[in-house]
């Protein structure tokens, strides 16, 4: 339904655009970033991967005019984890294992609308993401399974630009909240169904003409909060609690 209503008003916007100049911007980009995922059992930590990961980035922006705009915005990423966890029937802290594989994409489209009545302009924006990450507990050994999460959300934001020093570099924060939707937990051949979560991501670009475009620097937080999924009856297995912490820093250039 959400889904559904999201669409319809984006056709509305689009559709009163259409008589006008539609002008595409493509920014490119590559990050960096350490994730921590932990989850809980119970209220007592179950396990923990920590892991360094690298990504590529691409986001494209379409103008319909100074106020209304659509953006499409893409991340692959991949690296490798530690794990702490417990043998089977043993404490926390009783297994670990390193060097994992591990890789995670997130696609997102948004529509914005950005208001001048301020001193700076105020960009908010509405739309529907799509999160994927896999990791291969397969490879700390046996007992060890390959784990796909799938996450569908809707997402909120806010934004503005600031010019600052002499007036050629201009500081961009943003923050937005993401509502789990549906979330799935394949664990090897099982799947469990989440439905309560929610994440957060704040970040700051700074940003000056480079060529034809501009080049930016934009540290980042991001985190993923899911509470405990329903029951897989027939597995009788449930996916816990858990928390993902990403940290890192993007370069990228806009044509």
């Amino acid at each position: 339904m959400i889904a559904k209503t999201f669409a319809a008003a984006a056709l509305v916007a689009i559709s009163g655009q259409a008589l006008a100049e539609v002008t595409p911007t493509f920014t490119l980009g590559t990050e960096v970033y350490e994730e921590t995922y932990r989850e809980w059992v119970g209220g007592k930590r179950f396990m923990k991967e920590r892991a360094s990961m690298k990504a590529v980035t691409g986001d494209l922006h379409l103008a319909f005019d100074r106020e209304n705009a659509m953006r499409i915005a893409g991340r692959y990423a991949w690296g490798t984890s530690d794990y702490t966890g417990g043998s089977q029937g043993m404490d926390y802290g009783s297994l670990t294992d390193s060097g994992q594989t591990r890789r995670a994409y997130d696609i997102r489209t948004t529509y914005e609308w950005t208001s001048f009545a301020m001193r700076y302009p105020l960009t908010t924006s509405a739309g529907l993401g799509y999160r994927n990450l896999v990791d291969r507990l397969d490879q700390t050994g046996e007992g060890g399974y390959r784990r796909e999460s799938e996450y569908f959300y809707a997402t909120v934001g806010i934004g503005s630009s600031i010019k600052v020093g002499d007036g050629s570099w201009t500081l961009s924060p943003k923050a937005s909240y993401q509502h789990l939707l549906r979330g799935f937990q394949h664990s090897g051949d099982d799947v469990n169904v989440q439905t309560k979560g929610y994440g957060l991501e704040l970040s700051t670009a700074l940003s000056r003409p480079v060529g034809t475009g501009s080049v930016s620097i934009t540290p980042f937080y991001r985190y993923w909060k899911i509470a405990d999924s329903k029951m897989n009856s027939a597995a009788g297995i449930m996916e816990p609690e858990n928390q993902t912490h990403e940290f890192g820093v993007r370069l990228s250039y806009r044509f």
